[in-house]
């Protein structure tokens, strides 16, 4: 079967009663910041916090009602987990949901409440894969794959119809790719819209598995990454036969970049994206040269992100940026140092978070002390000039990273 823009036009007139058309919307602070018209499609505000449950819902629809009494099973361990799982109860499907051991409490929890029936098998995803199998083999469920299926990529393809039916006139189209079935999807759609249009990929660095296609590279993909919604080691076959047609280039980004787009969205749009949802902004980032004068389109495909890695990517951007530090300070052993800093910060209008004052580091003379102090300042220059101040009184100054 060959998937065609008509294909995805009539999907997504079958899906609009349960999925939600997510906001489009120009971003007047990134593109001021970055120097590039940045259109924003808010996927990550779709129901489960991910554009999964499209796919999902284009599949089941798909299904006889023997399949349907059946029911369905799915691997996975993040968002197609959730999104199978509540389009599924939603349609009166029981759906059994394949998760690897390790998976975080928080992923399994959300799957069972959105009604999936959970199954804890194997070391890894592809342990949890040959279990799909057998229970197909023993049971005859209906598989859902996450990506290597053209009514799944159909669905996910409706993501481009309502980005370019809001704004119809972006030049590039900047798509995450882990599996390769949302590329695959909005690539048709973007091109029925617009045949002009750019599509273009973007992956870690750490999974670089459609450049390696593309570029007829051995790029090993492997490693922990912010964007684990998109750290897969193979496209699939049914995906990769359209991207060949329709997907413009690819890029890869870095997890630094990664982590700076998570924290921009974070500060300027107020929203809560995922590492894969941020690659399209991280590929702006990194290599702004090749966007120069367009108008770019972003899917933030994902919003589920780990709260303490979220916490942790905002605290290190403060760090970054000047605002959060921590200095040591080497100061004579005797009443008033402390003082005297402290007076130095009040006068400059930075607020102190934490002191640690120790007289008994080894590694100093014994007329001495060793002091860190956490501090909040404006920014970089701020910060320089509070330790100006401090240095005039004969107090060296290291700067440590708070994380």
């Amino acid at each position: 079967m060959k998937l065609t823009f008509k294909d995805i036009c009539n999907v997504h007139k079958k899906i609009t009663d349960v999925v939600k058309w997510t906001e489009t919307s120009y971003s007047n602070q990134i593109s001021e910041k970055i120097g590039i018209d940045t259109y924003i499609k808010f996927e990550n505000r779709q129901h489960t916090g991910a554009f999964k449950i499209r796919g999902s819902y284009s599949k089941l629809l798909s299904l006889s009602q023997k399949e349907k009494d059946v029911g369905v099973i799915a691997m996975s361990a993040g968002n197609h987990a959730q999104g199978l799982a509540y389009i599924a109860k939603k349609m009166n499907i029981l759906s059994h949901i394949v998760m690897p051991e390790g998976t975080p409490f928080t992923k399994i929890r959300r799957t069972k409440n959105f009604g999936g029936n959970v199954i804890i098998k194997g070391n890894t995803l592809s342990d949890s894969f040959n279990h799909v199998k057998k229970l197909i083999s023993e049971n005859g469920y209906t598989e859902v794959h996450p990506y290597n299926d053209i009514n799944v990529i159909a669905g996910q393809g409706t993501v481009s119809i309502e980005l370019l039916s809001d704004f119809k006139d972006i030049d590039i189209l900047l798509v995450p790719v882990g599996g390769g079935g949302l590329i695959a999807g909005c690539s048709i759609a973007a091109k029925g819209i617009n045949n002009n249009i750019k599509v273009i990929g973007v992956e870690s660095e750490l999974y670089p598995s459609l450049s390696n296609i593309m570029f007829n590279r051995n790029n090993k993909c492997k490693g922990s990454t912010l964007a684990e919604g998109i750290a897969v080691s193979e496209i699939g076959s049914v995906p990769l036969s359209i991207i060949n047609d329709n997907v413009d280039d690819v890029i890869t980004v870095s997890e630094a970049s990664i982590e700076r787009a998570i924290a921009m969205l974070a500060e300027h749009e107020k929203v809560v994206v995922e590492g894969a949802g941020a690659v399209g902004l991280a590929g702006m980032l990194e290599k702004p040269e090749i966007f120069k004068d367009k108008k770019v389109g972003i899917i933030l495909c994902g919003g589920n992100i780990d709260s303490k890695v979220f916490s942790s990517i905002l605290m290190r951007d403060l760090v970054r940026s000047g605002q959060v530090t921590t200095l040591t300070i080497t100061i004579p052993d005797k009443p008033g140092q402390l003082a005297t800093i402290s007076q130095i910060c009040a006068n400059e209008g930075a607020n102190v978070l934490e002191v640690e004052h120790s007289r008994f580091t080894m590694d100093l003379s014994a007329s001495v002390a060793k002091l860190n102090i956490t501090i909040e300042t404006q920014n970089t220059e701020h910060l320089n000039s509070i330790i100006k101040k401090i240095e005039m009184h004969d107090m060296p100054v290291v700067i440590e990273g708070l994380i």
